[in-house]
């Protein structure tokens, strides 16, 4: 696979320090220029990787190319590329559905969308991938978990919810305050909530409970677990979540 990004932002970084570490099995991985600094460090780190001089010169080195360009710029960017009958298209760009995209990219031999998150840097991340496509998933396999969906409605849903990674660090703030307030150092209450909550994730994904038996598993009944679920529950804490995601879900179709 010779692969190539248009646009080299932080995802694109993430993806391609994620498939260096890895060993993934890619040919070349072309780079635009367009943020020099970010593209001349990936080069650095290991000879299959070269910045090059334009976009189209990215899309002539490539044969799947990774289009990685905010919504507002998207669709210019994309008229003045020349893309041929052998490319393989996976766009990054929010909103930006598959007809339009199909429209704007008529001569490509397939498009296909995915959400990557920042742990692909890691090898751990989950991409959310529209319409099912061999080459996407092995990709994005490689570097974490591909998930495949059949409708684009619920591609949009599944990017809607990545919404809530800065929400997510919040809470974990909000309980290493409180801790610090306590006394305890801050790297100490650092490394207690991260290692703490990548064990509940690790439980999630490798049982088979539902989320509401997991809630269930971690109660016991008058203990401190349950005192704080009745008390944010009591709040309306959780009923936040669906009608923040409503209002993103609503912003991203804007982009459509």
């Amino acid at each position: 696979m010779r692969l190539g990004f248009v646009g080299t932002g932080g995802i694109t970084r993430a993806i391609v320090t994620g498939l260096l570490k890895v060993g993934a099995e890619v040919e070349t991985i072309a780079l635009s220029n367009r943020t020099a600094r970010i593209a001349n460090d990936l080069a650095a780190l290991h000879p299959k990787v070269r910045v090059c001089e334009s976009n189209q010169q990215v899309l002539d080195t490539s044969d799947v190319v990774c289009l990685a360009v905010l919504p507002t710029i998207a669709r210019d960017v994309i008229r003045e590329l020349a893309f041929a009958p052998t490319h393989r298209v996976i766009s990054f760009i929010p909103g930006l559905r598959t007809d339009e995209l199909s429209k704007l990219i008529p001569d490509a031999v397939s498009v296909t969308r995915a959400v990557p998150l920042p742990a692909v840097e890691q090898g751990i991340g989950t991409t959310a991938v529209y319409p099912p496509h061999d080459v996407a998933r092995r990709l994005f396999s490689s570097v974490g978990t591909a998930v495949e969906v059949e409708s684009e409605d619920q591609f949009d849903c599944l990017h809607t919810v990545t919404a809530t990674m800065a929400s997510y660090f919040a809470f974990m703030q909000s309980q290493a305050d409180w801790l610090i307030g306590k006394g305890l150092p801050p790297e100490k209450a650092r490394t207690f909530l991260s290692s703490y909550c990548a064990g509940m994730a690790h439980r999630a994904e490798h049982t088979d409970y539902s989320f509401p038996e997991l809630i269930k598993h971690s109660i016991t009944p008058g203990g401190m677990n349950e005192k704080v679920l009745l008390e944010l529950s009591s709040a309306g804490a959780f009923d936040l979540y669906p009608r923040a995601l409503d209002g993103v879900l609503e912003w991203l179709k804007g982009f459509h």
